[in-house]
């Protein structure tokens, strides 16, 4: 556009104010919005020892989304965990069952694919709080004989009505679970996401 300038240029030859049009160019930017999500999660999970898939149980916890550009998000949940692993021999001399409460935490980079699916690849770190094994006639607290644990994981979700996701998650163990011996956690889990709230933020663009 045109901006009037009353104190304009002046000519010595032409008496009072002249005015002129200066232009003004702006620099052109993009508002775009960006929607941080956070809500809760319900989880039903199969795992088991080495891809041994064979127990179940039931998860819950929550999360939030940070979006970073128009289709990318960082994805972070943290979950309260309880299993029963069932009878195992989990080293020379001790076998009974085996149950263990863990908190996990959920962190990767979460890409959007059309308006209604999402696709997440990231690590999961397990923080042991319990860790227990039952034989015939006593219970042995193996807290100290647990490692915390981190997997891989890769999660895929859809908006089934509103702010209602269902998605199905598959965990990968890098490390043993034990100090002694090679125990690795797999487990796959078919999950509920509520999304409780939703922020937009107003990104300007270089």
């Amino acid at each position: 556009f045109f901006f009037q300038a009353e104190d304009g240029i002046r000519d010595y030859k032409v008496t009072g104010v002249q005015t002129c049009a200066l232009p003004i160019y702006l620099l052109a930017q993009d508002i775009t919005p960006y929607k941080n999500k956070s809500g809760v999660t319900l989880s039903t999970n199969f795992f088991g020892i080495n891809d041994d898939l064979n127990n179940i149980d039931v998860g819950g916890g929550v999360y939030f989304s940070r979006k970073i550009s128009n289709s990318i998000s960082i994805y972070t949940e943290i979950a309260g965990i309880s299993r029963n692993y069932g009878e195992l021999s989990l080293m020379p001399g001790l076998s009974g069952n085996f149950t263990a409460d863990n908190v996990a935490i959920y962190v990767g980079p979460m890409l959007d694919i059309g308006e209604k699916m999402n696709l997440s690849l990231g690590v999961v770190n397990n923080y042991f709080v319990s860790a227990k094994v039952k034989t015939s006639n006593s219970t042995k607290d193996l807290i100290d004989e647990t490692s915390d644990y981190s997997s891989l994981f890769f999660d895929f979700r859809k908006s089934i009505y509103k702010e209602v996701s269902l998605g199905v998650r598959y965990e990968w163990g890098l490390n043993s679970m034990f100090h002694s011996t090679d125990r690795k956690v797999s487990s796959i889990s078919f999950n509920l996401f509520l999304q409780l709230r939703g922020k937009v933020n107003k990104k300007i663009n270089d």
